[in-house]
């Protein structure tokens, strides 16, 4: 009897044990790298590829690996992403295999980036097409932007990146644009006799590099070169030639299911002076944080945006409010026509399933004459969180009357 007994405690461990066992394994082991197999890493969104450099360090999770192997498919297009755990080179460490299945990624591929319509200021859309070549990507884009800038900006550019991998993730890219400006009546009598020079055309040149300083943490340095063909013959040609410093910060909390967190955080400081050859010297602070949070069918998303410019500036540098996706209601061309010195603004969104509703408030500062606070709150339907498809109405609250402005569009 004693035997039979002892039989029994001993199978029941076996059956009870070993499954803990099993679960608490992983966490034994640390990630020495993270890898695609093909090491296709250029066309990785920027926030999945810190994601991705955030795994090391970290305990072995199997179930983070299998959302990460999700992404990966989505973003590459593929039909299946598997993940394979091989030992590392130190004790108790693992390497990370991310390996493309059923097909890899198209050597030539065309996006839309940006397509939206903002009913005061019209269309704008944004397109590239991108080849690559093991791990450089080859894009040339066509540009009709009247939503980001004063100006419609509209023409073609083209990039060309290049992603080093090893103990720290480098990435260096050159970017050039070619483009044509359209300017709106209420900003050509803004800056009828001001300082403010317009311009028919701008060429942009912009070496970049990308040093992934910690997993959540990247720094990118930049020069642009910007050749303005002024408005006023007598004015000729001008540069507006200038360095660029950007720190980017990204951390992701998954938790069970569909639910997580998300916090995206960059400041910019952008400088032009005379030893670049530049004829506008000036500098230019941007600051943009935002936090998504998600919990079953229900999303928020809160938004924040600051900036400071000082100096001579050219107008692409001005900040501007009122398009389609700041004070979303509002024309920017009844706000600040010739842009503005700076600004403050934020924004919260609720959504539950595929209707969302918003709500925005900011303000623009010239010199020392302000907009004053203005307020702004729309509802619609959107799919795919901030950035998928977004049909809304937005009204700009103010008193006297009510004046419904049309959204809709992806990416913006």
């Amino acid at each position: 009897m004693y035997r039979a007994v002892a039989a029994l405690l001993l199978s029941g461990l076996c059956l009870f044990g070993n499954p803990q066992e099993d679960v608490n394994v992983n966490s034994r082991y640390t990630v020495e790298s993270v890898y695609l197999a093909d090491g296709d890493y250029t066309h990785l969104s920027a926030s999945l590829r810190q994601d991705l450099d955030a795994v090391v360090g970290q305990k072995l999770d199997e179930s983070h690996l299998e959302h990460l192997a999700t992404r990966i498919r989505r973003d590459l297009r593929v039909q299946n992403v598997a993940f394979h755990v091989r030992r590392g080179e130190a004790p108790d460490h693992v390497r990370v295999e991310f390996e493309i299945q059923g097909g890899r990624r198209k050597a030539f591929d065309v996006d839309i980036p940006k397509a939206a319509y903002y009913s005061p200021q019209g269309f704008t859309g944004i397109v590239d097409a991108t080849t690559n070549i093991r791990d450089t990507a080859l894009s040339l884009g066509l540009v009709s932007d009247g939503d980001e800038l004063v100006e419609r900006f509209s023409g073609i550019r083209a990039r060309v990146e290049q992603h080093f991998a090893g103990a720290r993730r480098v990435r260096v890219a050159f970017d050039v644009g070619s483009y044509h400006q359209q300017w709106n009546g209420s900003t050509l009598r803004a800056v009828d006799g001001s300082s403010l020079g317009l311009y028919r055309s701008r060429q942009s040149f912009r070496p970049s590099a990308t040093l992934t300083l910690t997993p959540q943490l990247t720094w990118t340095v930049a020069v642009a070169v910007e050749q303005l063909e002024m408005q006023l013959p007598a004015a000729g040609t001008q540069s507006a030639n200038s360095v660029e410093n950007t720190l980017r910060f990204h951390q992701g909390w998954e938790d069970t299911g569909s639910d997580g967190q998300d916090l995206d955080a960059a400041y910019t400081l952008r400088a032009a002076t005379g030893a670049l050859g530049s004829d506008f010297t000036y500098v230019r602070h941007a600051a943009h944080v935002r936090y998504e949070l998600a919990r079953g069918n229900s999303g928020v998303t809160v938004e924040f945006i600051a900036g400071g410019l000082t100096g001579r500036a050219p107008m692409f540098e001005r900040f501007v409010l009122g398009n389609a996706s700041t004070l979303r209601g509002w024309n920017k061309f009844d706000l600040d026509p010739a842009g503005a010195d700076r600004v403050v603004h934020g924004s919260v969104d609720y959504r539950y399933r595929y209707f969302t509703v918003f709500y925005d408030t900011g303000v623009l500062w010239t010199n020392n004459e302000s907009t004053g606070p203005k307020q702004a709150a729309g509802c619609g339907f959107r799919r795919g969180g901030k950035d998928g498809m977004l049909l809304a109405i937005a009204f700009p609250l103010r008193m006297g009357r009510v004046d419904p402005v049309l959204i809709a569009g992806f990416n913006f």
